[in-house]
């Protein structure tokens, strides 16, 4: 990476449900834009859902995987950059833009709606667009972008300096094997003693691991994968409801609907019809 300007390769690829990539942790900060398709992102702890239009940053410290919603394809756009050096000739009085610690962690919602933040998920798209085509001043333009999208961030994301997401990633590194089991397989019923094989640990070992890295234990957290997975094809399919709940894992409609209306608080059938949008609970 070029030091005068600490700006990756863009990645555009288009990834299904399983995606060919594990979870994993960059060097970089990690910016992305979602062209097309919908489904799921998973960043340290945290199940976010996303849809086209939608954007994402991502910390350092943060591991994560996408994947699509089952049946879908998604096509998305990566960047990795350093703003602080990036920026580095230009910081002045905003210095506190650049702190880039406050964006990750349990407070910080790494997927920016398109809905509601167009300027953000708008500017994202622009540096992808600029470094990919390279047109005449583009490295100027991209610095500019980037002390936009910095100001932006700071303005509607500012949290306080996430000392949670400065914790011992080696227990994430552990279990990402079961990460990514859980990730292919969420559907399917999940056997303890198998992921803890994955991670080459006894089965009590792994709980530990587990709840260490993620926050919670391995059951809630499968138990989060499969419903935010449904609240995705809600949204962004016409496939029926009991469909919907025997693609995520569920035999039985009513504990589906059940389980959906403790968690979100809404039946699928009125999140579905937009009464209301169903909140994020944090890991129990």
């Amino acid at each position: 990476m070029d030091d005068e300007f600490p700006v990756g390769v863009p990645d555009f690829n288009t990834r299904d449900e399983h995606p060919d990539i594990g979870p994993h942790i960059h060097d970089l900060l990690e910016i992305g834009y979602c062209f097309d398709g919908s489904g799921l992102f998973l960043i340290g702890d945290k199940i976010f859902t996303f849809k086209g239009g939608d954007a994402v940053v991502i910390n350092t410290h943060e591991v994560h995987i996408a994947r699509g919603s089952p049946g879908d394809t998604t096509s998305w756009g990566f960047l990795h950059l350093d703003p602080v050096r990036l920026l580095a000739d230009n910081v002045g009085s905003y210095s506190d833009s650049l702190k880039l610690s406050q964006y990750c962690g349990a407070a910080f919602k790494n997927i920016i709606d398109g809905d509601e933040h167009p300027e953000i998920t708008n500017c994202i798209r622009q540096i992808l667009v600029e470094v990919h085509d390279r047109p005449k001043n583009y490295r100027a333009m991209v610095r500019s972008l980037t002390w936009r999208l910095m100001l932006l961030l700071n303005r509607y994301y500012n949290v306080n300096e996430a000392i949670d997401a400065l914790q011992d990633y080696q227990d994430i590194e552990r279990i990402v094997p079961a990460l990514r089991f859980l990730n292919d397989n969420y559907s399917a019923d999940v056997d303890m003693a198998k992921l803890a094989e994955l991670c080459f640990t006894s089965e009590s070992n792994f709980r530990k691991l587990f709840h260490r890295a993620m926050g919670c234990a391995p059951q809630p957290y499968l138990l989060r994968l499969r419903l935010n997975a449904a609240c995705t094809l809600l949204k962004n399919s016409t496939t029926s409801i009991l469909e919907i709940a025997q693609r995520c894992g569920y035999n039985n409609l009513s504990n589906f609907n059940r389980q959906f209306k403790e968690r979100f608080g809404v039946s699928p059938r009125d999140y579905r019809n937009g009464r209301p949008e169903p909140q994020r609970q944090e890991p129990g």
